[in-house]
């Protein structure tokens, strides 16, 4: 059951239980003519029909549509009888007042409530025009059960509007973790299984002609597979922060086993905390794009301070294939998100002879 529709529920609900204990008086003070008691119990039955229709007014939408002319029905039903029945219909009214909630809503509903302790008022002083202190407590006796009624239907809406969104702030937060960690995934894994590929490349070319050198890029494969197993593990319990050290010898590492000449420059110290993390990051994507995308033969990585910024990038003389298909992958847009969720920037951006990643972060703090 929806919020909206347990709230609704629970609104009417009070109609039901409140019906039998408040119509009671009036069904005992029973008297006069007969024509005048079946009037009364005529007017008696249209009230608690009316009622028990409005308490079963929270469900489907055709029940809903009952509400108003079910009210209408207790409105005229609770005047015709106060004004021509005995002195005990005070509970009616106060019944009315506590079914005023399941058809009506906000404005609507804070108006009626004075127009029902108006009418409430008028019918008491037009059976008892003398006794004006008993009119006017009666008044406040139903302005005060309407005034709680409509309270408590406001209370039961919040809880409805705050169960709702309680609701759609866990929808939110599970697509947001799946969004992220097919992100960090991406991140993890991508760079690694291009490295492996490209290693599974060199021992296919190297097999015949040099056997050691083979042997070696397939015990780099099994280094790094084994790597990459225990980062999955790793981030079945919490991604792991790759470090910038690392990313930068495993991509020269891997961009001159592609034959890619590298060259890296690092002229500022990046202290471990999340800027180095960040700048990992980039490393690792930017290697995997020249390595997919760039048919590039050299390639220069540099870490450089910019004020109280950090940057890295990364420029290959690549030849192939452009850079579009790049700028539009989900590793550099993930790459990006991170980036701006940090403070800092992502730009890629073609040269006359290549092209050019720059990724800058905040410094850590002095």
């Amino acid at each position: 059951m929806s919020g909206w529709r347990c709230g609704a529920w629970r609104r009417n609900a009070a109609v039901l239980v409140w019906t039998p204990p408040l119509l009671l008086a009036p069904v005992l003070d029973l008297h006069g003519s007969p024509g005048s008691v079946t009037f009364q119990v005529a007017m008696l039955t249209v009230i608690a029909v009316s009622a028990v229709t409005l308490g079963l007014t929270g469900g489907p939408p055709w029940r809903s549509r009952l509400a108003p002319w079910a009210l209408a029905t207790l409105i005229g039903a609770t005047f015709a009888g106060a004004t021509h029945g005995s002195s005990q219909w005070l509970p009616t009214w106060v019944l009315l007042a506590n079914a005023l909630p399941a058809a009506l809503r906000g404005r609507w509903l804070v108006g009626a409530v004075p127009v029902a302790t108006a009418a409430s008022m008028w019918a008491a002083w037009a059976v008892r025009p003398h006794d004006s202190d008993r009119v006017v407590s009666e008044g406040i006796v139903v302005l005060l059960a309407g005034a709680a009624s409509a309270a408590f239907a406001a209370l039961l809406d919040t809880i409805a509007e705050l169960r709702r969104t309680r609701q759609e702030l866990a929808r939110v937060a599970v697509a947001e973790e799946r969004e992220r960690f097919s992100r960090d995934l991406h991140d993890l894994l991508g760079h690694t299984l291009s490295v492996m590929v490209v290693k599974a490349q060199a021992v296919r070319r190297l097999a015949a002609q040099d056997p050691d050198a083979a042997a070696g890029h397939a015990a780099d494969i099994e280094q790094i597979g084994r790597r990459a197993l225990t980062e999955v593990r790793q981030a079945v319990d919490a991604m792991r922060e790759p470090s910038l050290a690392e990313e930068l010898d495993g991509a020269q590492r891997a961009l001159d086993a592609a034959g890619i000449t590298t060259s890296v420059e690092r002229s500022a110290t990046v202290p471990a905390g999340p800027a180095d993390a960040l700048l990992a990051w980039v490393v690792r994507e930017g290697a995997t794009n020249v390595l997919r995308h760039s048919g590039a033969s050299s390639c220069r990585i540099a870490v450089a301070g910019e004020g109280d910024r950090l940057a890295v990038s990364i420029a290959d003389d690549g030849v192939g294939a452009p850079m579009a298909p790049a700028l539009r992958s989900g590793g550099l847009d993930g790459l990006r998100d991170r980036l701006v969720a940090a403070g800092g920037e992502l730009v890629v951006e073609p040269q006359d002879d290549g092209f050019r990643l720059v990724a800058t972060v905040p410094g850590p703090p002095a």
